[in-house]
C-alpha cells in the first residue's frame, strides 16, 4: 500500500472516531468543562483534516513541503 494510501485511511479512521465521540456528545444533555473542551479540540482537528485533504486533492503549490509536514508530524507520533 502507498504512503497515501496509507495516510488516507488514518485520516478516515481518525474522523470515524472523531464522529462517533461527537455523536456521543451529542446525546448527553448536559456537559462537563472537560467534555466541552474535548469537543473543542475535536472540531479543530476536523478542521485540519478538512484542510489536509483540501490541500491533497488541490495539490500543494510545493509537493515537497506537503510531504515533509507529514513525514514530520508522523514521525513525532
Amino acid at each position: 500500500m502507498s504512503y497515501v494510501s496509507e495516510h488516507l485511511s488514518s485520516l478516515r479512521r481518525e474522523i470515524t472516531d472523531l464522529q462517533s465521540r461527537n455523536a456521543r456528545y451529542s446525546k448527553k444533555s448536559e456537559h462537563s468543562a472537560v467534555e466541552k473542551s474535548d469537543r473543542e479540540l475535536r472540531t479543530v482537528r476536523l478542521q485540519e483534516i478538512k484542510y489536509e485533504l483540501s490541500k491533497m486533492l488541490n495539490g500543494a503549490d510545493n509537493c515537497a513541503v506537503w510531504w515533509d509536514t507529514v513525514r514530520k508530524t508522523d514521525r513525532a507520533a
